[in-house]
């Protein structure tokens, strides 16, 4: 992983001009980390499309998560993860929507492209529905554990203050 001074040197890089220069982009505290798992769950469980980093990056940057961490996050729906997520997702779709299972499934472009109703609308439904909700609990899961953590430190540390 490059440097945050590597990034914010990149000449590639200098169209985003001020956004790069914050430093929530590269520190981990409570409000950048809730963020990037929020934005990284949302992404990364959207139909599989080949922008997910970029989006993510650009996420990241509007709502000052930490991008490495929003970035890797987003890397949850993967080729070897996708498959399961995609089968999960349209069982959610298909339930909300009251729709019954598709008869015969068939994982060749011809019959994807002509199952809509069948297969699309809802999977697409689903995903929207579970990155909605999944982002959600891990944005609300992350601040938990965050202060959580806070709250252990501080507990012994004034453990080890009284001890002496």
């Amino acid at each position: 992983m490059p440097s945050a001074e590597t990034i914010k040197n990149s000449k590639s890089l200098r169209f985003l001009g001020e956004l790069i220069d914050d430093p929530n982009l590269f520190h981990m505290n409570r409000r950048s980390v809730s963020y990037a798992f929020f934005w990284g769950i949302f992404i990364g469980l959207l139909p599989p499309i080949p922008v997910h980093t970029p989006a993510a990056a650009i996420a990241a940057l509007v709502s000052r998560a930490n991008l490495p961490l929003t970035i890797a996050v987003c890397w949850v729906g993967n080729p070897l993860t996708y498959p399961l997520i995609m089968y999960a997702l349209y069982h959610l779709g298909r339930i909300i929507l009251h729709l019954q299972p598709a008869p015969d499934l068939e994982f060749t472009w011809a019959w994807l492209s002509h199952e809509f109703e069948v297969i699309w609308k809802p999977y697409l439904v689903g995903s929207l529905l579970g990155a909605t909700s999944l982002s959600t609990a891990g944005y609300f899961l992350s601040n938990f554990m965050w202060r959580l953590n806070v709250k252990r430190k501080w507990r012994a540390r004034q453990k080890h203050r009284a001890i002496q």
